[in-house]
């Protein structure tokens, strides 16, 4: 095998195990969110940061192989590329395919993450206003650093 075609399945190879452990990641932090473990996802934060920092340089040296061959840095070069039979092993087909299929779930499973987290936010909002207007305190800052008032405005003076 050439040393392009080998370089380019060793990193396929790379990049697809990149993958697996942040779907791994992913899974995990859904689990805490399900479980209500909330004081668990903070320690997502830097392996998750990790994986993608792994993962955007593992798919760079995949698009630098195909601009260097003259090919679009989409899912057409790709196909392209693997048709070349010295690139287009067994091996690296297969890792082609499982990592669009991972994408797929990677993209599902921080859909419903984002989801879960969303819904934990807003019953926190909706506790806290409770609170708030249980204690009569008559206004607090809103996400934009603003002024929320808990009670209607009234005027001083009227002319």
């Amino acid at each position: 095998m050439p040393p392009a075609s080998t370089t380019f399945s060793r990193n396929l190879h790379e990049e697809c195990a990149a993958l697996q452990a942040f779907v791994a990641l992913l899974r995990e932090e859904q689990q805490a969110l399900v479980q209500g473990e909330l004081d668990r996802l903070p320690s997502f934060a830097a392996p998750k940061t990790q994986s993608l920092i792994e993962l955007t340089r593992r798919g760079e040296q995949r698009l630098k192989l195909l601009r260097e061959r003259g090919l679009t840095d989409d899912g057409a070069g790709m196909s392209r590329l693997l048709q070349e039979q010295a690139i287009g092993t067994p091996e690296a087909l297969a890792d082609w395919h499982g990592l669009l299929t991972l994408t797929q779930t990677a993209h599902q499973l921080n859909e419903t993450n984002g989801s879960l987290i969303y819904a934990r936010l807003s019953g926190v909002q909706q506790a806290l206003n409770v609170l708030l207007k249980a204690a009569h305190i008559p206004g607090t800052y809103g996400s934009d650093g603003s002024t929320v008032s808990s009670r209607p405005a009234q005027s001083l003076a009227v002319a």
